[in-house]
This record gives structure tokens, sequence and C-alpha cells, in this order.
């Protein structure tokens, strides 16, 4: 009797060991995966799936050895109604309980778009429309989404948002992004206000970020923009108009075609500094922390001219004399290989001289 007793408890332990390793092989990574080249196979979890559903999709994709199994893992851990919806990244050799914690942690695949210094509102949103699993829900630049972040009855949401990389997951919208782009956009002009210079020429942080994104397209170079806010400041102080290339070719939109020209100086539009007094209505790109820090805590020096040094960099001049004289130099490096859009020196008898002379291009100019 003892003895039939003994087999009994053997054969249950074998039976024991046989199931537990039935079940630990049914829960290992299948060997045969679907995707491609190694790469981690795509899957989209449906908002409301049932857990057999998602069991059977997982299994007819090759995710998972057996949905049985997986089933009985999930009751086992009590997580059988706490799957996420979502598009999940399932790498190979990935095993049924690496990828049940993924479904119930809401490790959904995410990307990212970069919003870069220096781009129109235009193109912010090009650059949305072409990210993947990110939904359009934006017409254009007047959308009224857009215009209800604008403040100050400006009429325009350019310039409003962060210049930087934002992760999303497949659902999310156009607008979700800018948004969260203005709100970080809005805390560090608020914080960098606080600690800007005593005694600058502005009303409102907005209309240092107008300046900021006029020194942001004036020059690429770090180490230039805090100099280059001290030679608008310079201006502001003492009556002179801002006289900048970027803002004119802003204002000019489509019609802008590489190369100012004299009649496109003296066109009056709102954003034609040539011809307006103080700031044009609005910032005219996406503004980078080193140009919102310049414009906030600008040089001081008593320079009121630049212009190109033809090595992406600027000469900066105190005198209209000193600045035609570089304009000279500027265009004798140049030679004629570009005779039609060659800055003229300036003459000294115009008021608005600068509108006699023609551009490079909106970066590298004289002013």
């Amino acid at each position: 009797m003892r003895s039939h007793w003994r087999q009994l408890a053997i054969a249950a332990l074998l039976g024991f060991v046989l199931s537990s390793a039935s079940f630990a092989y049914l829960l290992s990574p299948p060997s045969e995966f679907p995707s491609t080249q190694n790469e981690p196979l795509l899957l989209e979890i449906a908002r409301g799936s049932s857990f057999k559903s998602v069991a059977a999709t997982l299994k007819n994709n090759g995710v998972i050895r057996s949905t049985l199994a997986f089933e009985i893992l999930a009751l086992l851990k009590g997580d059988r109604s706490q799957l996420k919806s979502g598009e999940y990244e399932f790498p190979r050799r990935t095993s049924a309980i690496e990828v049940l914690a993924n479904l119930v942690a809401g490790n959904v695949k995410s990307y990212q778009v970069t919003l870069v210094e220096g781009w129109t509102l235009r193109q912010c949103l090009q650059a949305l429309a072409m990210s993947p699993g990110l939904m359009p829900t934006l017409r254009d630049v007047d959308d009224p989404a857009l215009l209800a972040f604008v403040q100050n009855g400006a009429g325009s949401a350019e310039g409003l948002f962060d210049a930087n990389t934002f992760r999303y997951t497949r659902g999310d919208t156009d607008l979700a992004i800018l948004k969260r782009a203005h709100s970080q956009l809005s805390d560090k002009l608020a914080s960098y206000w606080e600690r800007r210079a005593q005694g600058l020429p502005l009303d409102t942080p907005y209309e240092a970020l107008i300046l900021a994104s006029i020194v942001e397209k004036e020059t690429g170079l770090a180490a230039e923009r805090a100099k280059i806010a001290g030679v608008f400041y310079n201006r502001i102080n003492s009556g002179m108009r801002l006289q900048s290339d970027p803002t004119t070719i802003y204002g000019l939109g489509g019609r802008y075609t590489g190369t100012l020209t004299r009649d496109q100086l003296r066109e009056e539009t709102p954003y034609n500094t040539y011809r307006i007094d103080g700031l044009p209505p609005t910032p005219i790109a996406l503004v980078s922390d080193l140009a919102l820090k310049a414009v906030l805590n600008p040089e001081l020096h008593d320079y009121y001219y630049f212009v190109s040094n033809s090595n992406g960099g600027h000469v900066f001049s105190r005198t209209l004399e000193e600045h035609n004289a570089a304009v000279a130099i500027f265009r004798s490096a140049l030679g004629d290989s570009q005779p039609d859009s060659l800055p003229e020196p300036i003459p000294e008898s115009q008021n608005d001289s600068a509108v006699q002379a023609n551009t490079i291009d909106e970066d590298n100019s004289e002013r």
C-alpha cells in the first residue's frame, strides 16, 4: 500500500514538473517571428478590445505561442482586465510575461517631432502634417484653434511655440503638440522676463519675443546674438528704425525669391522695418533660448550697424562711415559673382539710407 502511494506521489510530481515545463515553454518567445530583418513588430490594440481578442491578435501575429497559457498567466497575476489600448512595439525574443507586463503598463510606442528655431508657423504645420501617427486637425496658420493662443490682439499665432523636440503616441493631434509647445514657451518666457536686464525699452514679454525672433533670423552664431540685440536696442533708443531684412522678407511672404530689391525695401508692409517705426506686429519665427536670453540680457556697446563678413559672421560698426567702408570690403571680397544682389555703400546724406541698398540674403546682409 505504501508503495502504491509512493508511485502516485512520484507520478503527480512528474506530472507537475512536465506541466510546469510545458507552461514555461508556452510562455517563452516564439521561435518564428513574423517581422523582417529583426525589426520590432507593430500591433495596434484597439480601445474596448476583450482580453480574448487581444490574445488572439498576439497569437495570430506570432507574438505569443498560446492564447490559453497567456490567459492563465494573466489570471494568476490578476491582470486580465488591466490591458491598455494603443500601438505597441514587440521586439524579437519577447516572452509572454514581458508582453503582458507591457500591455498592463501601457508601454505604447512613442514618436517624436522637432520644431526648429527659425521656423515659421507654416513650416511647423508642415512638419506636424508629415509626422507618422499624428492626427492632423489644423487647416492653416489662421485656423481658429491656433488663434486661440493669440493675446494682445496680434492676430497671428506666429512664434508662440517652443522650439523643441516633442514625443507623442499614435492618435495624438497636431494641436495637442502645439498646446504643449505654447505652454512651454509661456513658462520659459515668463522666467526669462523676470530675470531681464534693467532699462530695456520693452513693455511686455511679447515684445521681447518679437525682437528675439528677429535676432534669431539675423545670425546663426550664438556668440553674436547678444551683440546684435545690442545694435537693435541702440537703434531703438536713438529713434532709428530697426532696418532688418528678415522682417521685410517675412512681410513679402511668397513673393520673396532670394534677393531683396530696392522696390521691396521701399514697399509699405507691417513688417518692413525700413518703413515702420519700432517692432513689427508679431514674431517672425520660432526662437531659441539663446535668442531670448540675448534680447533680455543684451551686450552693451555703441555699435549701430553690421554687415556680413562672408564667413558666417558679421562686422560691427559704430558710425555710418565705418559701416560703408565695411560694406565696400564685403563687396570687394565677393567680387562680381553676384552683381545684382550686392549691397551698395550707404550715402551719408540719405535719412532712410539703408533703403538705398540691396542685400545678399535674409541672414547675411548690410544693416
